[in-house]
């Protein structure tokens, strides 16, 4: 899956998420992320500083992938920071490419040279974006006829910052949600908590007969997977450090294809 932004675009799974986690399992979490990691000559050149972390709240699995980019590489876009949230299946494993669905956080490059070793990933920015994305949404022609179920959700904000935890252990939003659709309509409920943070409430989010939810302008999101996960983005507040962008999977209940 392809996030796409300003004219770039970034090759998820085999890009930043692969390279993450070649360098990390070579040599461990916060590591340095070289052009080896990602299939190019082994050049002295530091790409980026990386972790990975994992979370099973709820009864639902996901892994978090978090870069800082350090020098900027040809065909790549120029960032900061990008964390990546993958909903993952019962064994914890991320899901497939051609099923996988994603949801996190970018944002823009700090002035001046970045240092070498830091959890800063700039998410602190005026330009911080929250996002989300997936392989296999559901539409008008494939959404299911009913929907009865609860889904382990987590939201991503501000990590590396006070709020937002470190990359190797990040802050989330965590719950549950409860989706009710039928004869075309539907609506979810339920919050998400993060101990220090307002909570994210759900209730009056509409379920529309395509695949997408929303409330007003504050909530958008989409069900993937024949409804079997969904993910979407919370927007808090008149500024973007407010907005969660979060992701989840069925953990009980019924979809009636």
């Amino acid at each position: 899956m392809a996030l796409s932004g300003a004219g770039s675009y970034i090759d998820l799974a085999g890009g930043p998420i692969k390279g993450s986690n070649t360098a990390i399992a070579a040599r461990g979490d916060g590591t340095i992320m070289r052009p080896a990691d990602i299939g190019m000559l082994p050049l002295p050149i530091n790409i980026a500083q990386v972790w990975n972390a994992t979370d099973s709240s709820n009864g639902a699995n996901f892994a978090i992938n978090s870069i800082r980019q350090i020098t900027q590489i040809s065909l790549a876009p120029q960032f900061g920071g990008l964390v990546i949230g993958q909903v993952a299946n019962a064994s914890g494993t991320p899901l497939a490419v051609g099923s996988g669905v994603y949801f996190g956080e970018w944002a823009p490059r700090a002035a001046g040279t970045p240092p070498s070793n830091s959890t800063d990933l700039n998410m602190g920015s005026a330009s911080r974006t929250a996002w989300y994305v997936g392989d296999n949404a559901v539409t008008n022609t494939n959404m299911p006829t009913a929907i009865n179920a609860t889904y382990g959700v987590v939201g991503i904000n501000g990590v590396g910052t006070a709020a937002g935890g470190t990359p190797d252990n990040p802050n989330l939003y965590k719950g549950t949600l409860t989706a009710s659709y039928g004869s075309g309509s539907g609506s979810i409920s339920g919050t998400l908590t993060r101990a220090g943070s307002s909570n994210v409430d759900f209730a009056g989010t509409t379920i529309h007969n395509d695949g997408r939810f929303t409330r007003g302008s504050d909530i958008e999101g989409r069900f993937y997977n024949g409804a079997q996960a969904l993910a979407g983005i919370h927007k808090g507040g008149t500024s973007v450090a407010d907005d969660v962008a979060f992701g989840g999977s069925k953990i009980s209940g019924t979809i009636t294809p």
